[in-house]
């Protein structure tokens, strides 16, 4: 009984909260549409690629923009500033806005661009690093799914092998 699915309703005369037993909601109605009908059928692992190909595409459009309006840049510098556009017109938290207003305030910065340099010094150094020799004593490791993303900066992301 603990367990089971209960609606709540108010009697209509009285005012009064009236509990009643029910089955598991089907998922929200919005505007004809059934919302979070993709968790009831088992396709929730298709929702998830098609949001990874949408972002591809996304990032290939960006990057195609920036080509155009920048003919003159390398690869490695259109990347950089199609992450800062990503990042820049990504949606962001409450919380995000309050940090960025308080870091405008005591004069540190706009946390995108640095965030952006930090990425690409990030990626020229691990460039720098890597050998072209492959190693016969090396495990590779893999993640599942291939990949992730994390939508602000949180300083550190946990990751399941």
């Amino acid at each position: 009984y603990k367990y089971m699915h209960k609606k709540y309703r108010t009697d209509k005369h009285r005012g009064i909260m009236i509990e009643t037993e029910g089955e598991h909601p089907k998922g929200i109605e919005m505007d004809g549409k059934m919302m979070n009908s993709h968790f009831l059928d088992g396709s929730l692992v298709n929702m998830e690629g098609k949001e990874v190909d949408e972002s591809r595409r996304e990032m290939i459009r960006i990057l195609k923009d920036l080509k155009q309006k920048h003919p003159e840049k390398d690869l490695d510098q259109l990347v950089e500033m199609a992450n800062y556009y990503a990042l820049s017109h990504q949606q962001k938290s409450r919380a995000f806005y309050r940090i960025q207003a308080t870091r405008m305030m005591t004069g540190a910065g706009n946390i995108l661009k640095k965030h952006a340099a930090e990425q690409a010094k990030r990626s020229v150094s691990l460039h720098e690093v890597q050998s072209d020799e492959p190693e016969e004593f090396v495990s590779k490791i893999f993640f599942d799914p291939c990949s992730y993303q994390c939508l602000e900066n949180c300083g550190a992301v946990i990751l399941t092998v």
